[in-house]
C-alpha cells in the first residue's frame, strides 16, 4: 500500500486525474467507496454536521488515535486525493472530506484527520457562517 501511495503522489504532479483515479481504485479496494458521489456542498456540510452532533468537542478532541495501519494509509490516500479533488472535480472534494472526519470518528484520529476538519470549516465558512466554520 505504501508504494501505491508513493505511486500516486508521484502520478500528481504529471498526470492528476490518472493519479486520483488510481487513487480512487486503492480505496475501492480497501472499502472506501468514493465513485458516484458528487454531492451537493450544502448537503454534504449539513449531513457532517449533523454526524458531528452526537459528538462533544471534548469526545472529538480526545477521540483515541488510530492504530489500524492499512486504514492510516486509507487515511493517506484519502488527504491527498481531497487536494487534487478540489482542482479536477470540486462537487467530489466535500464528500472526500466527509469520509476523512466519519472515518476518524470510528477508526480514531490519524495525522490525516485535520485535514478533514479543516475543509469542513472553510466550506461552512464559504456558505457563510464564518463563526461556525472557525468552531
Amino acid at each position: 500500500l505504501n508504494i501505491l501511495y508513493l505511486s500516486a503522489c508521484a502520478l500528481a504532479f504529471s498526470k492528476l486525474p490518472e493519479s486520483i483515479e488510481k487513487g480512487i481504485d486503492v480505496l475501492a479496494n480497501l472499502g472506501i467507496e468514493l465513485r458516484g458521489h458528487e454531492s451537493n456542498m450544502e448537503a454534504c456540510v449539513q449531513e457532517t454536521k449533523d454526524l458531528l452532533s452526537f459528538y462533544t468537542d471534548d469526545e472529538i478532541l480526545n477521540t483515541r488515535p488510530m492504530t489500524d495501519p492499512t486504514m492510516m494509509i486509507a487515511m493517506k490516500f484519502l488527504g491527498k486525493l481531497g487536494v487534487g479533488m478540489c482542482q479536477i472535480m470540486p462537487k467530489s472534494s466535500p464528500y472526500v472530506m466527509q469520509r476523512i472526519i466519519q472515518l476518524s470518528l470510528l477508526h480514531g484520529m490519524s495525522p490525516v484527520s485535520p485535514i478533514g476538519f479543516v475543509y469542513l470549516g472553510s466550506y461552512i465558512a464559504k456558505l457563510g457562517d464564518i463563526g461556525e466554520g472557525y468552531h
